[in-house]
């Protein structure tokens, strides 16, 4: 079998309403989408936080066996930069082979520890509204009413804003719903201590990205000072991105996203050296159907980390907000059920193209 014809594709989907994290106002949903075609007939879906080069497609993947997984990416690398990139190849070279071999690509990563995996809703974010607060809560509520034992808030506002509306959704859920909390790198390193120490105690399950990605020495300053978890790694590309934080014990919760740090081939890698660590892997999701079918596989051959007889839960990161790549790419939908997230289990991937979607945002 031999790849036969590469497209790339830039989707882009209009939100109603905008909302903010502490970096930036978002406007539209994005996802670049890898399709590879075999002259076997067999077609794979990738996506990736960028999308190849035509240079990268003729050179590496045309005339090549999509089984040669490892040698594609490493022939595809040329730096630590372009991992994203990868990502979506790579995904789709697994769903290629997933698809030939009638199996599920969980099934080819060495087999699922969980068919269905628990999920935290990630949302509450910041809205152009007039009472964030109540807006806030009201949000927090409705994951409880749909079944939801956890949830994921977006904080990094100031210290004002972050005290305030943290204890108000801890103040909404209870004190038996997980709640994590999320500064997407927008604070400096005082800052982000000053912060945690307010808001820890709201009984919070980690404390993720409170500064940039790339500032080891400020993530250990933080974990030693902090009473509570502290989780990131979304950005990072490659192995090499993640070993310095992870070696020097930066984290507690170890973050790659399938999308970005380099599709399953360089995420199992990244979870090898995470576990020879003692650190956690709960992958993070932010992305279209593809990228949801992709982590689901991923995250099912994840083991619990320790194993124990009440482990802490594997939680799967299932995205509350509006995005139609995520909800109307795929012919049949995933969605969360009483707080899970089932596995697919069809061939590669386990989902379905809408060709009419995928051209309406291209």
């Amino acid at each position: 079998m031999k790849i036969t014809e590469v497209k790339t594709y830039n989707l882009s989907y209009p939100l109603v309403e905008p909302f903010a994290n502490a970096r930036s106002w978002s406007k539209t949903r994005n996802a670049g989408i890898v399709e590879i075609r075999t002259d076997a007939g067999i077609i794979g879906w990738g996506e990736g936080a960028s999308t190849p080069s035509q240079a990268a497609i003729d050179t590496c993947l045309i005339g090549k066996d999509p089984f040669d997984i490892e040698v594609i990416w490493n022939t595809m690398h040329q730096g630590r930069s372009n991992a994203a990139a990868i990502s979506g190849v790579d995904i789709a070279l697994w769903d290629i082979v997933g698809k030939a071999l009638d199996q599920p690509i969980y099934r080819l990563l060495g087999g699922a520890f969980r068919n269905q995996i628990p999920a935290y809703a990630t949302g509450l974010f910041k809205k152009d509204v007039p009472d964030i607060t109540q807006t806030l809560m009201d949000e927090a509520e409705s994951y409880v009413d749909q079944g939801f034992s956890a949830m994921k808030m977006k904080i990094g506002f100031g210290e004002a804003y972050d005290v305030k509306n943290v204890a108000a959704v801890r103040k909404a859920i209870g004190d038996t719903i997980i709640l994590a909390v999320d500064a997407n790198c927008g604070y400096d390193v005082g800052t982000a201590i000053d912060v945690g120490q307010k808001i820890a105690e709201n009984d919070l399950f980690w404390y993720e990205e409170p500064i940039t990605t790339d500032d080891v020495e400020g993530y250990v300053e933080i974990r030693r000072s902090l009473n509570m978890r502290i989780a990131g790694g979304e950005g990072l590309q490659g192995r090499w991105g993640f070993r310095d934080l992870i070696q020097r014990r930066g984290y507690d919760i170890v973050q790659p996203d399938v999308s970005i740090a380099g599709g399953f081939t360089e995420c199992r890698k990244i979870a090898a050296m995470a576990s020879a660590n003692h650190l956690r892997v709960l992958p993070h999701m932010w992305g279209s159907s593809i990228r949801l079918a992709a982590t689901l596989h991923w995250q099912a051959t994840i083991p619990d980390s320790p194993q124990a007889l009440n482990p802490v839960p594997s939680l799967f990161e299932f995205d509350m907000t509006e995005n139609g790549l995520r909800t109307d790419l795929a012919k049949v939908p995933i969605h969360a059920v009483d707080g899970y997230v089932p596995v697919p289990q069809e061939p590669g991937l386990g989902i379905e193209i809408d060709r009419a979607v995928l051209e309406k945002y291209a």
